[in-house]
């Protein structure tokens, strides 16, 4: 019933178009013309029909000179017939031979002069649909959300542009189709809009319905658009079939491994679908989608207790993922611990692993996705909705089982296990915008459902939901916010399951100190729930802000969502200032200081920081950036993992950023960072980043990175020993680690025309980690420990004859914590290691008729890993990941073919 109402509220029609911005302005109008024939998208603005036109003028600076008169005059005419509206921009310019017309890549439009005109045809004052286009001819287009002004540029729709520069500036002529669009069908339409400039080489920001700078909102400010009417349905199917050939050649195996990958051939096949269920409602579906043209994640190493969070790059689910975003505490305050209520990225992740019994094995680099699809919509009448589901495949790998305990034959026996199950993930978000948008509430409800059906698969959990309800609230003309949201989790699963969920990193209920946490091995549901609200000034020059957030241990969001830790109540602040209009010395400056403190549900003070961030933009186009943090000495419930509380010791984090005039063909800057704890750590890294255009179709961007750390307690391992009261009867292992690391990452665009481009990524990686003055935790709640060699009568022996039986030569130390003490010596793995990497991938990308691509991708990988081996050799390891190390190559082609019917 609840779907049927929305679907309902969706096709309604309100009563009465508004009127005036929020701040009681009436918009500037801006009259759209019906012609019989259209006129040819040639970039002259020649066609006689264009004469007919009513003319939009009078545009306003916001940049650099806010409110002020623009150095050219701009003006833009609209017309319509029954299969798109079409628009004429002229851009005078005084000097047409400086006009940047350089090339890019589709949504990329850099060091160019742009035009954009942007609509607001639900008229929700909220959300525009935005197309752009530089003096090069090439596009942009995105959807922004929220009545924010930087939206998703990931959708893709199908129109036509042209320009044209000549003796009086340049032109754009745009035809976009009404099937491109979303609008309520009815025989007069109201929509906003808005025209927007850029004069690169001054860096002049122009618009035609103005608002300061230090104003809040961006669709609730559009002009109105007038004189659409009777505008027949437009055609609602897309289909974007799509064919794929892989073949994959592997580098160097595992040593030993009979499961080597050998050389593989792939053909598959796949389509997307777009479908207008009506005005207001769109289906898009994608059957079997391959992923093949993303460019890989970046290269890392991850030695804390937390996963590591990754941009989602596939275009499905890119576009259009504002529609589900979910509570947040504004855009002044973020809480470290703040979960991620839904990260696309979980649908069609890693297989989880083989099952026990296994030493060699192979499995995918990700869980096929079999299907998935997306309604989306939005109102006049303000109801928002977003349904996504997904399905993935059962996935298998093969291994050999060396101990006989899983495969039906003897040890060394080769056999097939569950690696993944079959899962559906669902996503449903409805919202509800009141007030002309400038209030609204919404809930989100998320499920993900495994198919467990064998054993190898019970530490996963069979069943987690989520249901959140989330608030805002604006005042006095957009410059005050109110953000609230709350939410509930529930996980269920086998009693291995939640075993894992409860000892994860995130919660760590097994802590021996924690009189608030209860580990129950018998469990197989967990609860929690995560709440935060902020109010916060964003409007005018002073700017503040205020907020709160808690999540209570139980809450569980990492099988459709992102949570790096539960179990904590935050407060935070913000107080800023901006100069926003150009002065003797800067264009632009900020000033701002920010902190709180966070406490654990068993009232330990967790965290405690403050920092100033400083920022600057010289006339000259040269700017900066400063930053000081500082920690107060705090209480640490994550550093034994597991374990007792241990003291953080206070520290201290300054850096900055430089950057150069972003105007010129060859500009740079540089970023770099210093941090020191009171324990002794400290880490330095400097990363300089350089851009080189020798012409206006080849960009050239380098971004070397360099860091140097040293870290006193770096967990290794626990040793269960009942001799070790102080700390709950398990030594907690600790060593000193100097960590290195350099990467270089490399980006080349070459640019043929608007429709054809080469990108070129590539990422050489080195890191080196060398532990030493292995050491155990002395006590709770402090940072002392007793240093293995050195305090307590203790001993430790490089590959001791005795303990380290079995280890490699250079793998193991043999311990004995207290010497002639009655504790039991124990082997220690030598947790050394370097690893060098470099990945690539080289796309050609030809749309070789409107919204029809072809792929040619040929991506390659290199990897070395030596264990035990802290060696680093600088930037020279670039150098052999780059020509030692075997490859892995993988050639690629696809083509997708564009239909509307």
């Amino acid at each position: 019933m609840l779907s049927i109402a929305l679907v309902v509220a969706l096709t309604q029609v309100p009563d009465s178009a508004t009127v005036r911005h929020a701040d009681g302005r009436v918009p500037p109008t801006v009259t759209a013309v019906r012609v019989t024939r259209p006129p040819t998208v040639d970039g002259r603005l020649d066609d006689p029909m264009w004469q007919a036109a009513v003319p939009a003028r009078g545009f306003t600076q916001q940049i650099p000179d806010d409110g002020h008169a623009p150095t050219d005059s701009t003006t833009v005419r609209l017309l319509y017939d029954d299969e798109a509206i079409y628009l004429g921009a002229r851009m005078w310019d005084d000097h047409p031979d400086l006009i940047a017309r350089r090339m890019s890549r589709r949504d990329q439009l850099l060091q160019s002069d742009v035009f954009w005109a942007d609509f607001d045809s639900y008229h929700d004052h909220r959300t525009a649909f935005e197309f752009g286009v530089n003096a090069a001819g090439v596009k942009q287009d995105d959807i922004t959300a929220d009545d924010q002004m930087f939206g998703d540029n990931s959708w893709d729709p199908v129109w036509d542009v042209a320009v044209t520069i000549d003796s009086l500036g340049w032109t754009a002529e745009m035809r976009i189709p009404f099937s491109q669009l979303r609008f309520p069908q009815r025989r007069e339409q109201l929509w906003g809009v808005n025209f927007f400039r850029l004069v690169f080489r001054r860096n002049e920001f122009s618009m035609y319905s103005y608002w300061k700078q230090t104003e809040n909102g961006y669709a609730s400010r559009f002009a109105h658009l007038v004189g659409l009417r009777d505008i027949p349905a437009p055609k609602r199917l897309e289909v974007l079939p799509y064919t794929v050939a892989r073949t994959t050649s592997p580098g160097s195996s595992v040593s030993g491994n009979p499961l080597a990958a050998r050389a593989t051939a792939f053909g598959g096949a796949g389509a997307d679908l777009k479908y207008g269920v009506t005005s207001n409602l769109t289906l898009d579906a994608t059957v079997n989608p391959d992923f093949g043209q993303v460019e890989a994640d970046p290269a890392f190493v991850n030695l804390s207790a937390f996963e590591f969070f990754l941009e989602e790059r596939r275009p499905f689910f890119v576009e259009g993922a504002s529609i589900f975003s979910f509570g947040g505490t504004g855009q002044y305050i973020g809480f470290g611990g703040t979960p991620r209520w839904f990260y696309s990225r979980r649908i069609g992740r890693p297989p989880t692993g083989l099952g026990a019994g296994g030493s060699f094995g192979t499995l995918p680099s990700a869980t096929t996705v079999l299907a998935a699809a997306k309604l989306t919509g939005k109102s006049p009448g303000g109801w928002s909705l977003g349904v996504l589901d997904a399905v993935t495949a059962r996935e298998r790998g093969p291994f050999t089982d060396t101990l006989g305990t899983v495969c039906a034959g003897p040890p060394g026996s080769t056999c097939a296990t569950d690696a993944e199950p079959t899962t559906n993930y669902f996503v449903g978000r409805v919202r509800r915008d009141v007030a002309g948008g400038r209030s609204g509430y919404g809930l989100l409800a998320t499920a993900t459902d495994r198919a467990i059906a064998t054993a190898a698969l019970h530490k996963l959990r069979s069943q987690a939901y989520v249901l959140g309800a989330d608030v805002f609230h604006h005042w006095h003309n957009n410059a005050y916010t109110l953000n609230g949201s709350i939410g509930v989790s529930s996980v269920r699963g086998d009693t291995l399951a939640l075993q894992v969920t409860q000892l994860a990193s995130s919660r760590y209920f097994d802590r021996p100190d924690a009189d608030h946490l209860r580990y129950d091995p018998a469990r197989t549901s967990l609860t929690g729930v995560s709440a935060d609200v902020a109010v916060e000034k964003s409007g005018g020059n002073t700017n503040w802000a205020l907020g709160a957030s808690t999540t209570t241990p139980g809450f569980e969001v990492n099988d459709l969502g992102f949570q790096t830790r539960v179990d904590r109540i935050s407060g935070g602040w913000f107080l800023g200032h901006r100069w926003t209009r150009p002065g003797k010395v800067f264009r632009f400056a900020s000033i701002a200081g920010s902190g709180g403190p966070s406490w654990n549900y068993g009232g330990d003070l967790i965290q405690f920081s403050a920092g100033v961030n400083v920022f600057g933009q010289l006339r000259n186009f040269w700017g900066a950036s400063l930053f000081a943090f500082h920690q107060n000495a705090v209480l640490d419930d994550r550093l034994t993992r597991g374990g007792p509380l241990t003291k953080e010791p206070e520290s201290w984090n300054v850096g900055g950023n430089v950057f150069s005039d972003q105007r010129k063909r060859i500009n740079a800057g540089l970023f770099a960072n210093y941090s020191h704890a009171a324990g002794g750590s400290w880490s330095v890294s400097v990363s300089p980043n350089f851009s080189l255009r020798p012409s206006d179709a080849v960009v050239i961007r380098l971004g070397p990175s360099i860091s140097n750390e040293r870290t006193q307690a770096q967990f290794v391992d626990k040793q269960r020993d009942s001799v070790a009261t102080p700390t709950y009867g398990v030594r907690y292992l600790f060593a000193e680690l100097r960590q290195r690391q350099v990467s270089l990452t490399m980006r080349t665009d070459v640019i043929f025309s608007p429709t054809l481009s080469l990108q070129v990524y590539a990422q050489p990686f080195a890191f080196a980690g060398d532990f030493s003055r292995f050491k155990e935790l002395r006590a709770p709640r402090t940072f002392a420990f007793n240093v293995y060699g050195q305090d307590n009568g203790s001993t430790i022996v490089p590959d001791d004859t005795t303990l380290c039986a079995g280890y490699a030569a250079g793998g193991c130390y043999g311990v004995d914590p207290d010497g002639p003490g009655p504790a039991p010596p124990f082997a220690l793995s030598n947790p050394d290691f370097h690893l060098r990497s470099l990945n690539s991938t080289t796309v050609l990308r030809w749309e070789y008729r409107p919204g029809s691509t072809l792929y040619v991708v040929w991506s390659q990988s290199r990897s070395a890993f030596a264990s035990y081996d802290p060696s680093y050799g600088g930037a020279g390891e670039l150098r052999r990941a780059a020509f030692r190390d075997r490859p892995t190559n993988v050639l690629l082609v696809k083509l997708n073919y564009w239909l509307s019917l």
